[in-house]
């Protein structure tokens, strides 16, 4: 380890190996000690904090920034992960995190992390920067850290998506703005409302709105409301809007990219200046709401394409919270199918459980619907079964296909020459032929006639039978 004057500084409140992590990053790191000295900076920090890193070192951070987000954070005991704040000296926008080590209860310092924001970057580049910071939110659950019961809703183990869990759970502390991201079906919506229970805003209302359900005509009314006589057909007395009824409370922006830009400039105005106009009234409303939002688009590629207002995204995103896809959760799959089971179970009062070859269908699925379209194949499986134990028959039959992917990758030719010297019609016609035959056996094993086999097929008989005859079913 160098001798530089800094590291005993350093080591006074840092442990070794946090200090190798944290002196090899290329992100600018400033290390604060409880009091408010700065005892360690690295050099990506001078074009930031406008000074060379020597500099910084042993002065008090309150005099090098007077606004310090770290101070504040220290002063509140509260975490802060990926919020943007604007350098008057440079001009531009960075990307803030700080850290209190060991924790936020009892920390002896506080570890802060900045970027430089580009515009040209797009979301890619953020969330390769974040990627270290969930390492230090999965330790702190590793450290025993316990998530408030509205947490305990959403079922998962894996590693990515514990991270997303402590990152929402910090979230709850706050009251900023949150971003969360994810494909459709992920549970957006159930990590979004257990910010919301968990946080002091948990005894007021959650109020939210699908942006892509209503026409944009109606969405300036249904946000702010309108005024007495505001339009034809409208209440006499008027109606309050979703600032109104969500005012100390949390407001949620489900499918938030789908906002047109009209209305994109009227929600900021709102969250700038803290209060609204109904339609068709001049009085001003104060609200105090805090706005959560979540999407499956690529909002920093659409801010980069203009459909999407450049300081709305700002405002919105102080912290992004990326839900990761099914397929992408290891175990989590036969979690999450047992704990759908054990639900449908007891309001059906049924008992039953998978088979290994279930199991193995639902590991081999890509899942695109992601947890949504899991509920929906168990609940699918266990109404159609007639047994205590769920199989491969029992389920909806575009997953008998998707587990038939490993024969076909057997079946089709290993490259370009071998498919040139191979019969014409070999993809199409082998391959779709043990596919019918696969079907029809799986469909003999569900139904218990042949006659409601074909029916179920779509065929005549002579058509079902002759499709025996071709691959020898008995």
């Amino acid at each position: 380890m160098d001798n530089y004057p800094e590291n005993d500084l350093a080591l006074s409140v840092l442990s070794k190996g946090e200090f190798h992590i944290l002196k090899h990053m290329g992100d600018a790191v400033l290390v604060t000690a409880r009091e408010g000295t700065v005892v360690y900076a690295n050099d990506a920090c001078c074009p930031i904090m406008g000074l060379p890193a020597h500099s910084l070192i042993g002065q008090k951070l309150g005099e090098i920034e007077a606004d310090s987000l770290t101070l504040r954070a220290m002063a509140n005991r509260t975490e802060v992960v990926n919020v943007r704040k604007y350098i008057d000296s440079l001009k531009r926008a960075v990307i803030c995190s700080v850290l209190l080590l060991p924790g936020a209860e009892d920390f002896s310092c506080a570890v802060t992390i900045m970027n430089l924001v580009h515009r040209e970057a797009g979301e890619g580049d953020l969330q390769a920067r974040q990627r270290f910071v969930e390492s230090y939110l999965d330790a702190g659950i590793a450290r025993g850290a316990d998530l408030p019961a509205p947490f305990d809703k959403l079922v998962g183990t894996s590693s990515p998506f514990k991270a997303a869990l402590y990152m929402a759970y910090k979230a709850s502390r706050a009251d900023f703005s949150v971003l969360v991201t994810g494909e459709s079906g992920v549970g957006k919506e159930l990590l979004v409302r257990a910010i919301h229970d968990s946080s002091n805003r948990g005894g007021h209302q959650f109020v939210s709105i699908n942006c892509a359900a209503i026409p944009g005509t109606l969405i300036e009314s249904e946000l702010f409301g309108y005024a007495s006589g505001s339009f034809t057909g409208g209440r006499k007395e008027g109606k309050k809007g979703l600032f109104d009824l969500a005012d100390k409370g949390t407001l949620f922006f489900d499918e938030v990219a789908d906002f047109e830009l009209n209305t994109q400039a009227k929600i900021l105005r709102v969250l700038e200046e803290g209060e609204f106009r109904r339609v068709g009234d001049q009085k001003c409303i104060p609200v105090d709401t805090r706005i959560l939002s979540a999407t499956n688009r690529d909002l920093a590629r659409m801010m980069i394409e203009g459909k999407f207002r450049e300081d709305l995204y700002y405002r919105l995103n102080t912290m992004t919270i990326h839900v990761p896809p099914l397929r992408e959760r290891g175990g989590d799959i036969e979690l999450l199918a047992q704990h759908f089971l054990g639900l449908l179970c007891r309001d059906y009062g049924r008992e039953a459980k998978f088979s290994p070859e279930t199991m193995d269908i639902f590991f081999a699925h890509p899942w695109p619907g992601n947890a949504r379209e899991l509920r929906s194949v168990v609940s699918y499986a266990l109404n159609m079964t007639d047994s205590d134990r769920i199989q491969p028959c029992d389920l909806p039959h575009y997953l008998l296909v998707s587990d038939g992917r490993a024969e076909l990758d057997r079946r089709i030719p290993l490259s370009a020459d071998a498919l040139q010297n191979s019969r014409r019609d070999f993809v199409y016609r082998d391959v779709m032929d043990a596919f019918e035959k696969d079907l029809i056996e799986a469909i003999l094993k569900r139904y218990p006639t042949r006659t409601r086999a074909m029916e179920a097929l779509g065929l005549s008989r002579r058509a079902f039978y002759l499709k025996l005859k071709k691959h020898s079913i008995s």
